[in-house]
């Protein structure tokens, strides 16, 4: 299954809720497999314009890995990680489905639907518990908060109807992580027998 939010809208927290609590899960994380974020903000920019094809996107190994561990095969992911094959396959990605090599491998599809400001605020509160980034904050916050009203906000709108409207389950991202881990794995357990 796959776990799906905006950026700060809760997906590491459920992902690592749902693989503690089902027996016999792994977790595999997208941001281990992706490059986009590492190019230029100038690229996003121009792939968001060209339409945001989720498919032209280069994403090594992320496919092959997850119909290996569909098979009963392990894998050592990019960062290093060794996720073992499990009965439940806990896959935190932006885009579920919609990135179609990776996307027919999810059985279900779960979306956190949690308000862009209440995401932004988590993300930036998360970005200020690291110290490394507290000691830099002038220097990135103007020009993070810059890229957020330029582009990404419009980004995560899109991915908020593409993903979010296709999801299997929809999750309320206010409500807190205990609360939407019991729903989920209670439908999880009745779709996934």
């Amino acid at each position: 299954m796959s776990v799906s939010a905006p950026v700060g809208g809760g997906k590491s927290t459920l992902t690592r809720a749902l693989a503690a609590r089902l027996p016999g899960a792994s977790a595999l994380h997208f941001d281990h497999y992706e490059k986009l974020t590492e190019g230029a903000l100038q690229d996003i920019k121009r792939w968001m314009g060209a339409g945001a094809d989720v498919d032209e996107l280069v994403i090594e190994g992320l496919a092959e890995d997850l119909a290996r561990l569909k098979r009963g095969m392990p894998v050592i992911d990019p960062a290093g990680l060794q996720i073992d094959p499990a009965d439940y396959i806990v896959f935190e990605t932006p885009f579920a489905r919609l990135h179609r090599a990776s996307g027919e491998h999810i059985d279900m599809a779960i979306w956190i639907d949690t308000p862009l400001d209440v995401a932004l605020a988590r993300n930036l509160r998360e970005f200020l518990r690291r110290p490394e980034m507290r000691d830099s904050l002038p220097g990135w916050l103007g020009p993070y908060l810059d890229s957020y009203l330029d582009f990404v906000r419009e980004l995560l709108v899109m991915q908020q109807q593409m993903v979010g409207g296709a999801a299997d389950l929809v999750l309320d991202g206010m409500r807190d992580v205990d609360a939407n881990l019991a729903v989920a794995e209670r439908e999880i357990r009745a779709r996934l027998r």
